[in-house]
């Protein structure tokens, strides 16, 4: 039987691990920009490298055929609560929006967007992203190639 403790550590360390895991893949793409104080780290991956406890934890469905986006947003290195919303479009110039959800793991905030993709399908995200407390919204850009063969 897989107790509580166990997902949420399981939880806790998985998003670390996405976030560093993804790295060797983002074509030397940096994954987070700083905006003054603000750090806002960025991600994209296929949800099927999901551990199956932390999908099912978060209502996240994992397939080779879905996409997720996370975005961490710090001050001074702490977790800070935002508003995040974007969009993602494809080399057809189809759009994407992403509709973000919030999950709060102890001292960090995740947001996390979920999508459809296909086989070798480029994605260029713009998320707005505006921290609880500041007056201003702050744009990350990035891309990501899914493959799901």
């Amino acid at each position: 039987m897989i107790t509580i403790q166990r997902i949420a550590g399981s939880v806790s360390q998985f998003f670390a691990i996405a976030l560093l895991v993804s790295l060797p893949f983002t074509s030397h793409a940096e994954n987070f920009a700083e905006f003054g104080d603000y750090v806002i780290h960025h991600n994209a991956l296929p949800t099927d490298i999901l551990l199956p406890e932390v999908a099912r934890a978060y209502k996240i469905k994992r397939s080779k055929n879905r996409g997720m986006v996370n975005i961490v947003v710090q001050k001074k290195g702490k977790g800070v609560a935002a508003e995040v919303n974007g969009t993602g479009t494809n080399l057809n110039s189809q759009l994407k929006h992403l509709t973000f959800r919030e999950i709060k793991d102890g001292e960090v905030t995740y947001y996390i967007a979920d999508f459809r993709v296909t086989n070798k399908e480029t994605i260029s995200f713009k998320v707005n992203i505006k921290p609880q407390g500041s007056s201003k919204t702050h744009t990350v850009k990035f891309k990501k190639e899914f493959y799901t063969h």
